[in-house]
């Protein structure tokens, strides 16, 4: 791997895997993110709310002065409790202008710094299609937007030689924070989740890290448009 590497919400337990994978494999790695923390020793921290396209525009014009882009890994997310029939209306509209507009305005800034052999990666859920998780339909729905978003721009961008694809995360080792682990306790625990997946183990971040890696790297030339299952087996379950 080479080149310029974004990863927005790239402080995440997920994100920051992520980045310091690509690292490792000899990307120049940018963690753009909201509130600033420490990166990697090495790495580039770049304030972006995505919310507001002006501040995706701004980073993606920062990143580029460190040389061409090659990958953007759309890895940022939140999680509120939405709980169908008692949703605050707040809550609703913060989770989809960040997980689904947030990663549109991504998609689209990206096409303009992207040429022939880039990529860009968008993460799902395993929960897009599940509509037995309660609490949280808000966020089921931002992620099945999220897959319907990578096939359109993979038709789109696919002419210019420019793949994107998705991995759907299953069950996570470690649950988002606040109302992920709120979330988690209601389904019964990590042991309770556990038992859905054919494999019987969690997923780790380091294991959707290597899948981010092989989708972006030349090893998948010809893989564009797809959602990856790491979930375990869950799926099949």
């Amino acid at each position: 791997m080479q080149g310029v590497a974004i990863v927005t919400g790239g402080t995440g337990t997920i994100g920051a895997a992520i980045a310091d994978l690509f690292q490792q494999r000899g990307c120049k790695v940018v963690v753009a993110d909201l509130d600033e923390r420490p990166v990697a020793a090495g790495q580039t921290f770049l304030r972006c709310d995505v919310t507001d396209p002006d501040s995706v525009a701004a980073m993606f014009e920062a990143a580029a002065k460190l040389g061409e882009i090659t990958s953007v890994v759309v890895a940022h997310g939140i999680l509120m409790e939405t709980v169908p029939g008692m949703a605050e209306p707040a809550a609703v509209a913060r989770v989809l202008d960040v997980n689904l507009k947030g990663a549109a305005f991504v998609c689209d800034r990206a096409s303009g710094h992207l040429r022939e052999g880039a990529s860009i990666l968008l993460l799902s859920s395993m929960s897009a299609f599940m509509g037995r998780v309660g609490g949280a339909y808000a966020y089921q729905a931002s992620k099945a937007g999220i897959e319907s978003m990578t096939r359109a721009h993979a038709v789109a961008y696919g002419p210019r030689g420019i793949r994107v694809n998705c991995i759907a995360p299953g069950y996570m080792a470690q649950p988002m924070k606040g109302e992920g682990s709120k979330l988690r306790a209601r389904q019964g625990g990590s042991d309770k989740v556990r038992e859905v997946t054919p494999l019987r183990r969690l997923v780790t971040e380091k294991e959707l890290a290597l899948a981010a890696a092989f989708l972006c790297s030349d090893d998948a030339p010809s893989i564009t448009g797809v959602v990856l299952p790491v979930d375990s087996g869950q799926k099949a379950f």
